[in-house]
């Protein structure tokens, strides 16, 4: 099997809960045309946070304290509450970098042969390493994608997306995770949701 196939079926496996969730809330709160460049930014700076320690780099974000505080930031910026009301997209890729590079940090992949053998070649190597964490991390985010592509370009899904009570499920889902962050619950309550999914 293939790195990028072994990716797609970690896709569906409670591992990778962590980062499709914030995935699809930064999705919820990207509001028209930004869904799709937030999620990219969001994949590339999950992509980079999760590879960095093979360099011996302590990504700050896997803090509690830092941790919690650029995850609000981030929700805020991509949910418009920035500065001038965060309209601006630049704003708002800054939000979707800063939620992914927490995603990233804080990632626990599940481990198959093929990403075993990415893993260990970067430890010694680190630079391969961040190519076939690109590709690894780009096949469990293929739920993602469709999501972010249909929201910023069929009108049906972008109007649902925009309703008032969808966007305000998706700013209350925001404000759990960075409560759960903060408290320390966060990884209690991933891994209940695993064992739900196992059910």
């Amino acid at each position: 099997m293939s790195l990028f196939g072994e990716a797609v079926r970690a896709g569906l496996q409670p591992c990778s809960y962590s980062l499709l969730i914030l995935a699809l809330v930064i999705i919820g709160l990207g509001g028209r045309r930004h869904r799709l460049p937030g999620l990219a930014v969001y994949y590339a700076a999950a992509t980079l946070f999760a590879w960095i320690p093979f360099l011996g780099i302590n990504p700050l974000l896997d803090g509690r304290i830092v941790g919690t505080t650029g995850l609000a930031t981030g929700f805020l910026l991509v949910g418009g509450f920035g500065p001038k009301g965060g309209s601006s997209p630049a704003f708002r890729l800054v939000g979707a970098g800063l939620v992914g590079a927490f995603a990233g940090a804080t990632w626990l992949p599940c481990v198959g042969p093929e990403l075993g053998s990415v893993l260990t070649a970067a430890i010694t190597d680190p630079w391969p390493g961040l190519a076939g964490m690109a590709v690894y991390l780009l096949g469990v985010l293929w739920i993602a994608l469709p999501v972010a592509v249909s929201g910023d370009y069929v009108s049906p899904v972008g109007r649902f997306l925009e309703r008032r009570p969808v966007i305000n499920g998706f700013r209350f889902l925001a404000g759990i995770t960075v409560l759960t962050v903060a408290v320390d619950l966060y990884p209690t309550i991933l891994s209940h949701l695993a064992r739900f999914s196992s059910l």
